[in-house]
Parts: structure tokens; sequence; C-alpha cells
């Protein structure tokens, strides 16, 4: 099937679904020069949902607030240091209580 740009933008909608569901493709002239409009059945390669790598799933009870996930591994657990020139923010002093 052939037909104007004039007429694809009529039915363009009705055009696109028709190739779509039928997978035939519609030819288009402007000056002359044919164009395709075609179904791409092919999956996109390099997707970020294709990067992503398997990873393995536990389950169990949630930590308790002072447990660390370093102390799961065999390895030393690192304690962050603070940086040279940076003071710890300070607890607010509490009120007595009267």
């Amino acid at each position: 099937m052939s037909l104007s740009l004039t007429e694809l933008r009529q039915q363009l909608f009705k055009l696109a679904d028709q190739v779509i569901d039928s997978g035939v493709p519609l030819l288009i002239e402007r000056r002359g020069v044919r164009l395709k409009l075609v179904r791409d059945d092919a999956p996109e390669a390099g997707g970020r949902l294709q990067r992503l790598k398997a990873q393995a799933l536990v389950q169990g009870a949630p930590l308790a607030p002072d447990e660390s996930p370093a102390l799961w591994s065999e390895l030393p657990a690192k304690v962050a240091q603070a940086a040279p020139g940076y003071a710890a923010p300070r607890k607010p002093a509490r009120k007595p209580k009267a």
C-alpha cells in the first residue's frame, strides 16, 4: 500500500495500528521519495534493565538497631573515621526533669 504524506497525516493512528497488527510495511511518497513505515520486532540492545546482574536474595529477620551487616563477614569490620577538620554534630542538651 502506498499513499501520500497528506493521506498519512489524516489517518496516521489508524494506519500505524494496521502496520502493528499486520506487520506489513506502509509505503509513503513525498516529493518522489519513498519512505517506509515498518514494525520493528527486534528487542532494544543494551537497555538499562539488561545490564542489571542477578543478585542473591537474603531473607530473614530485620536488623536490630545496634547490629551491623559488617559483623556477618569474615573480613574485619571497617569503622568510618571523621575527616580531619570535621566536627561531628553535637547532640542537643537535655532539659532536666522537674
